[in-house]
């Protein structure tokens, strides 16, 4: 059985040696990433929607048993949403349902939205290569935030700029631009190719160390076809003080 200690360990390492940021939040930075850690290895199953949040648009695209499940979302409230659960997956009837990111051993951001601005809109994705037989209509649930939070309230979320830097194709390149003082780990950057009013290729990536005013560049291996497609990409904050 794998140790917990040493992601753990490694996670904490990197938020520490984190620039001159106060000691205090370092240790809240600290403490977050394990949190989440920890929570990505439990599987999660969400069945109560947040009314908060409004699910818009939920598509799925496939290559062979590679599938990308890309929901848009919307924040009805006055405040940025954080660390949202969300299960997707696919309902062949009304009466069944086939989750895709129940089990447990996930990445915490392939079953959490990290951040919803007030009012305002993103879109997340969830990539899999175990898809073996599909049938169904794509959905999604979004939950609310644990109580008591695992990240401190947000008043406003930190200003992450992506920039596509190559056209549609296999591999997107995105290019990075943090321009809050508050430096990311996990961040997660995701593309979407649209057709028309189609997706038609999704990908994820996710950034493990971004400094504050720092700039990265990444590649995006997208799913699905992106013949005559435009690309779109956006990065989504994870720590917010």
């Amino acid at each position: 059985m794998r140790s917990a200690s040493a992601p753990i360990a490694a996670a904490l390492v990197l938020v520490l040696l984190a620039g001159c940021d106060t000691t205090q939040q370092q240790s809240a930075r600290a403490k977050l990433t394990a949190t989440r850690l920890l929570a990505g290895r439990d599987p999660l199953l969400v069945r109560t929607p947040d009314p908060a949040i409004r699910v818009g648009r939920v598509e799925i695209v496939r290559h062979g048993a590679a599938a990308a499940v890309i929901v848009e979302l919307r924040n009805t409230s006055v405040a940025p949403l954080t660390d949202l659960p969300i299960s997707v997956g696919l309902a062949p009837d009304r009466r069944h349902r086939r989750y895709l990111n129940r089990r447990g051993g996930l990445g915490y951001f392939e079953n959490h939205v990290a951040a919803v601005p007030a009012g305002g809109s993103t879109t997340w994705v969830f990539t899999t290569h175990r898809l073996t037989r599909a049938s169904g209509r794509p959905f999604a649930v979004v939950g609310a935030p644990a109580r008591p939070p695992i990240s401190s309230a947000a008043g406003t979320l930190p200003d992450i700029v992506a920039t596509a830097t190559s056209p549609a194709g296999p591999r997107v390149g995105v290019r990075l631009r943090n321009a809050a003082g508050v430096p990311q780990y996990g961040m997660q950057v995701y593309a979407l190719a649209r057709r028309g009013s189609r997706y038609v290729a999704a990908g994820r990536v996710t950034v493990a160390h971004l400094g504050s005013h720092a700039g990265a560049r990444v590649k995006v291996r997208l799913i699905g076809s992106t013949r005559g497609a435009a690309v779109t990409v956006l990065a989504q904050p994870t720590i917010f003080d």
